[in-house]
């Protein structure tokens, strides 16, 4: 008698539907199966279906779980219903009783596709070799050099900074890679060819790149010599207004191109934002200054702010450079030699690399 209690035991084990466990993460059925009985766990017509080699009561069960939606029994058949995204793990456990083992299902979410960190963007550098084409820019004759303009010494100093950057992995942009300006070349009034020339060097300080940096170079009615570097801002005093005023054009031009981006540079210091981006401007410039001033050998003249029309657009971090005075005895001499100018943008180059390597800018 107690044998055939422990036979019927057996069986009411075996044929009974799963038991259900809802746990965090993740839903389990468990079958409790003769043992020596097989299952098969398959696909069919898009369903997911568990077969078996004994037939169980027949039940329809909604579980409403996260990972599963129910399942349905018929006769050997466990139509299993998972949600959509939801993975299926099956293993086998010793049985509670002795002669069954257990059929245990779980189901979880699938994890997620890991994305792959993409790359960081390549910083974007905007040289700007000053002036060009009709306009020359600063000029001095020395006897046995003929006559410096300072268009031709910007652009040669721009390409060599270019060839510095480019070879550390940084796409570079010039605004002009030749002796020309970037006014329309029908445009005959001076007035218009400046204001158009500068805008378009202006308007190439997008977000998009990564930061601008125009060259100059410097002269003076008294004997001076030295480095400069500039961000956008009010003249702190008038040698930096009389900078502005030449750099925007000169004469009547600049000064109506100064007086117009002192207008302007009074909202952007009211802008929150603005000011941060001033702020990267004025880094970015102590950075250059202090890099240039000890790779070319010339006394640092300090950072300083002005009303420069090329600057006044700017959304990224801006700044104007002054290499040295033209018309310096040593200095212009100096900047008429490739050596010279080399050293020059080397030291550019090594303020905007330093500059791109910490901060807000970081560049690996």
């Amino acid at each position: 008698m107690p044998r055939v209690l422990a036979f019927l035991l057996l069986v009411t084990l075996a044929f009974a539907n799963p038991r259900l466990g809802l746990h965090e993460g993740f839903t389990r059925l468990v079958f409790d199966l003769p043992e020596g009985s097989h299952y098969r766990l398959v696909e069919r017509e898009g369903r997911l279906v568990l077969e078996l080699e004994a037939a169980l009561p027949a039940a329809d069960v909604r579980v409403g779980s996260p990972e599963l939606l129910g399942y349905k029994v018929e006769g050997k058949i466990v139509e299993l219903r998972p949600r959509p995204g939801v993975r299926v793990k099956a293993f086998v456990l010793k049985g509670t009783a002795p002669g069954t083992y257990r059929l245990v299902l779980d189901f979880q979410k699938a994890p997620l596709p890991v994305a792959k960190k993409p790359d960081p963007p390549k910083p974007v550098v905007v040289l700007d070799p000053g002036h060009g084409g009709p306009d020359p820019g600063a000029t001095h004759a020395f006897p046995g050099l003929g006559l410096l303009m300072e268009k031709r010494i910007t652009l040669d100093v721009a390409l060599r900074v270019k060839r510095i950057l480019e070879a550390k992995g940084i796409r570079v942009i010039l605004t002009r890679s030749t002796d020309t300006d970037l006014a329309p070349p029908t445009e005959s009034d001076l007035w218009k060819r400046k204001l158009a020339d500068l805008k378009k060097r202006a308007l190439m300080a997008d977000p998009k790149k990564t930061l601008f940096v125009s060259i100059h170079v410097n002269a003076a009615p008294r004997p001076a010599r030295g480095v400069e570097t500039y961000f956008l801002g009010r003249a702190a005093d008038p040698e930096a207004l009389r900078l502005a005023v030449w750099e925007n054009g000169g004469g009547a031009v600049g000064q109506r191109l100064t007086r117009e981006t002192e207008t302007l540079t009074d909202k952007v210091l009211k802008d929150l934002l603005a000011q941060a981006n001033l702020a990267f401007s004025e880094e970015l410039a102590g950075k250059i200054e202090a890099r240039l001033s000890r790779a070319a050998g010339s006394p640092d003249r300090g950072v300083h702010s002005a009303p420069l029309y090329v600057l006044r657009y700017a959304r990224i971090p801006a700044v104007l450079v002054e290499v040295g005075f033209i018309n310096h005895p040593k200095e212009g001499r100096a900047l008429a030699t490739p050596a010279h100018r080399q050293a020059v943008a080397e030291g550019i180059a090594e303020g905007i690399l330093q500059f791109l390597a910490g901060g807000a800018y970081a560049f690996k």
